[in-house]
């Protein structure tokens, strides 16, 4: 409908100017107008595309402006733009219709997927509420979230309220410009719109660990699993290792037990030694080592042998240490691994003795 009447306008206006048009051009460009009242937008074009008249004219620009528009109309975004760029370039164009084009000619190139053209024609536009949506999409869809952010804080100041869809965008826009904290600020509003869809509260979780806030990533995820909704294993070893992020591992090695005691994660080798890391960052070395001792005595795994060896070094148990790494080298180790921590239980060890022997020496 705008369309339509943009063309009745040109004719208006060539009627207006009738000493400068020719009545040829003028005639075709009223029977344009019917065919287009009359739903054949093809004809209007055609009608207009035989016409012959003076270089740089008046009635050029008419007939490429109204050309534009009707391309327009029968989607065929590529022709409108060449159209209406070439009237937009025109000498007899005036300061408001070349506004009003441009404005035009941002419209169709974005919807082409000409964004970088969309930013061009929009400059000098004034700043309604549609120029600021044609701005955010077009260096949204350009992946420059650092220009589209500052057009959509513009755009939602004079807003009362923000739907949804808003909210969603200003969550995507911060996490590109890497404004993690701000985007969590957002996503925590798509919570309170949906409190119960997990989705939205592992995206807050993740994006408060990308801020560097791991404490609260973690409160947020075990907020989520008291609330009842259905983690699936995946969902729960995150959560778990947000603990070990959040350097919380008494809660993280509670939290495991329960999950496993409960049946919504298997008691296997992955959680065992999950459960011992989290016992030894917590500084339960005893369980931890009694845990890693079990697995490797069970699956007899080179690399458990080798960890319960460093362990034991670690808690100056010289004798479990050099066990575990005669066990290691049976279970497979390479002899040039185990030798390097024999090496370095030896060294340890003399370490050891030395500092007893001058404990001694000044009592």
């Amino acid at each position: 409908m705008k369309r339509w009447i943009f063309l009745l306008g040109c004719i208006y206006c060539g009627v207006l100017s009738a000493q400068t048009v020719e009545p040829a051009v003028l005639k075709a460009l009223q029977q344009a107008q019917a065919a287009q009242a009359a739903g054949d937008p093809g004809k209007a074009a055609r009608l207009l595309e035989g016409l012959s008249f003076e270089k740089g004219s008046y009635a050029e620009l008419m007939v490429l402006r109204n050309l534009g528009y009707l391309a327009w109309q029968q989607d065929r975004l590529d022709a409108a733009i060449d159209f209406l760029q070439k009237a937009e370039k025109h000498e007899q164009m005036g300061a408001e219709d070349r506004q009003k084009d441009r404005l035009g000619l941002a419209r169709l190139t974005l919807a082409a997927g000409r964004p970088q053209q969309t930013v061009v024609y929009l400059e000098g536009q004034p700043q309604t509420d549609e120029v600021l949506q044609l701005g955010i999409q077009a260096w949204y869809q350009q992946k420059r979230y650092d220009r589209a952010l500052p057009l959509a804080e513009k755009y939602l100041a004079g807003k009362s309220s923000v739907n949804r869809q808003w909210t969603e965008l200003m969550v995507s826009l911060h996490h590109g410009s890497k404004n993690y904290g701000k985007s969590a600020e957002w996503q925590r509003r798509l919570l309170a719109m949906d409190p119960d869809n997990l989705e939205q509260w592992k995206r807050l979780a993740i994006l408060q660990r990308l801020a560097g806030n791991n404490a609260v990533a973690f409160a947020t995820l075990r907020t989520a699993y008291s609330k009842g909704l259905d983690m699936n294993a995946q969902d729960l070893q995150q959560m778990l290792s947000f603990a070990i992020a959040a350097d919380q591992p008494w809660q993280g090695a509670r939290l495991l037990q329960q999950l496993v005691a409960s049946g919504k994660l298997k008691n296997d080798v992955q959680q065992q030694e999950t459960l011992a890391r989290l016992y030894w960052q917590a500084r339960e070395r005893n369980k931890a080592i009694e845990l890693f001792r079990q697995l490797a005595e069970r699956g007899g795994k080179a690399e458990h042998w080798l960890i319960l060896a460093q362990l034991a070094m670690q808690q100056q148990d010289w004798t479990l240490s050099g066990q575990a790494l005669d066990s290691a080298q049976r279970a497979g180790a390479s002899r040039k691994r185990v030798q390097s921590w024999r090496d370095w239980l030896e060294s340890s060890k003399e370490a050891e003795r030395m500092a007893r022997e001058g404990l001694t020496a000044k009592l």
